[in-house]
């Protein structure tokens, strides 16, 4: 009867303890977006220097890219895995492995932003992803129009681009000015800002989407709700 007890006792504890782990889960989350809300990133990227749980909050915010939170999110985490390979290479490498895995069939999620996390990652620190950019860019190939990735490929084209144009060359420039025909007016949005960024000119709008199609785009800090043929006007301006 004493070992029955302690049987118990055990999973007493054991299921007190996965209640604990699961509600400071929730709470780390829910402190992420009150600080993302707040735009106290300094005290985020210290929260992740004491806990990685923090960056695993961070990408799960991430994944409405109907949210000017998700968008800082996924600025942040990418900054932060850039920032971490300087003295941590072994684990900021860790970090995008895994982002590729959440992009795999077998990983059974909807990864929605992790190019766009992918590509701030390697737009704050290149040189150790490297290798990652081609793989990165060919997530923008399918064999259906139906991508879920393409336009979120489209973005991190641009963010890396505007500062090392050495990892974005011809394919990349391809795919923006594919990306301007698309019929998807996200994918055609990221592509008008991507060409912006890379200083790709001479590219027209395609008959799809209209050009007076409403898209939501992250746009100079800003999720803007716009259409098509505003958007390049602002971005051709801006």
């Amino acid at each position: 009867m004493a070992g029955k007890g302690n049987v118990l006792m055990a999973e007493e504890f054991f299921l007190k303890k996965l209640k604990k782990s699961e509600f400071n889960i929730k709470q780390i989350k829910g402190q992420t977006k009150d600080r993302l809300e707040s735009g106290a990133f300094d005290e985020i990227i210290n929260d992740i220097k004491k806990d990685k749980r923090h960056l695993s909050a961070l990408i799960a915010i991430s994944y409405d890219k109907t949210s000017e939170v998700a968008w800082r999110a996924i600025h942040l985490a990418g900054k932060v895995i850039g920032q971490l390979a300087v003295d941590n290479f072994a684990e900021a490498r860790g970090q995008m492995q895994r982002l590729l895995w959440n992009m795999s069939d077998e990983s059974g999620t909807i990864p929605w932003t992790v190019p766009e996390i992918m590509g701030e990652a390697i737009r704050e620190n290149p040189k150790p992803f490297e290798d990652i950019v081609p793989i990165l860019i060919g997530y923008s190939h399918s064999e259906t129009e139906d991508n879920i990735f393409l336009a979120g490929v489209i973005y991190a084209i641009g963010r890396i681009g505007e500062l090392h144009p050495q990892y974005t060359g011809g394919e990349a420039h391809e795919i923006v000015r594919q990306g301007y025909c698309h019929r998807d007016p996200e994918v055609v949005a990221n592509a008008v800002i991507a060409a912006k960024r890379l200083s790709i000119s001479g590219i027209e709008l395609g008959a799809q989407p209209q050009t007076d199609e409403q898209v939501r785009v992250y746009y100079n800090d800003k999720l803007l709700t716009i259409t098509v043929g505003e958007l390049q006007r602002l971005v051709e301006n801006g």
